[in-house]
C-alpha cells in the first residue's frame, strides 16, 4: 500500500484509484474529467436493453457506480469537486491504489471478445483453473459454476467486485 496520496510528491508517478460516482452518472463524470485533462478509465460493455417499442444495444459501465482515475498529488481535490463524484474508495483509511496490472487485466478482458459481466455476489471458494487457449491464455481464476460451460472468475479486490467470463470447458484446466 502506498503512502497517503494526498501527501504524495507531485513529481511521483501517477497512480490508479477508484472513485464512487452517483448512480447512472458514470459517463457524464468521465466526460467532465476528460475535459479537465484527468486520465479516467470507464470500462464499458455492450448489452441489449428492451423498451416497450424496441430493443437497442447500448454500452453500460462494467462496474456500476465506479470509475478508475490515474491521478497526481494535486488532482484529488479537483476530482472531489466534479459534479457526480461522491468520493474515493478507501482502504485502511487511505485512498485505495489499484495496481496497473489490474487495469491492464480489465482492458484485456474487455478486448478479448468473450462475454464479461461484473457482480458483487459472494461465493464459496472453488477449484483454481487456468485458461489454456484463446486470447486469455495463461490467466488464472476461480471456478464459480459448471453448466454447459465453466465461468472464469477474476476478483478485483479494491472495489469488491468480481469479473465473470464465460469460457468454454475445453479452454480450462486445473491448476
Amino acid at each position: 500500500m502506498a503512502a497517503s496520496p494526498d501527501k504524495q510528491n507531485p513529481a511521483s508517478p501517477l497512480l490508479w484509484h477508484v472513485a464512487y460516482v452517483k448512480s447512472r452518472s458514470e459517463k457524464k463524470v468521465k466526460e467532465r474529467l476528460d475535459r479537465m485533462g484527468i486520465q479516467a478509465f470507464l470500462p464499458l460493455i455492450k448489452t441489449v436493453r428492451q423498451w416497450s417499442d424496441r430493443k437497442k444495444t447500448v454500452q453500460v459501465p462494467l462496474f456500476n457506480g465506479y470509475i478508475f482515475l490515474q491521478l497526481s498529488g494535486d488532482d484529488y481535490t479537483r476530482v472531489r469537486m466534479v459534479e457526480g463524484v461522491v468520493n474515493f474508495i478507501y482502504q485502511e483509511k487511505k485512498i485505495a491504489v489499484v495496481p496497473e496490472k489490474q487495469i491492464e487485466d480489465i482492458r484485456t478482458f474487455l478486448e478479448s471478445g468473450l462475454p464479461v459481466s461484473a457482480s458483487t455476489d459472494t461465493f464459496a471458494k472453488g477449484e483454481q483453473v487456468v485458461i489454456n487457449f484463446g486470447p486469455l491464455k495463461g490467466y488464472q481464476g476461480e471456478l464459480l459454476e459448471i453448466e454447459n460451460e465453466k465461468h472464469f472468475i477474476v476478483r478485483i479486490a479494491v472495489i469488491n467486485q468480481i469479473l465473470r467470463l464465460s469460457v468454454p470447458k475445453a479452454y480450462l484446466e486445473k491448476v
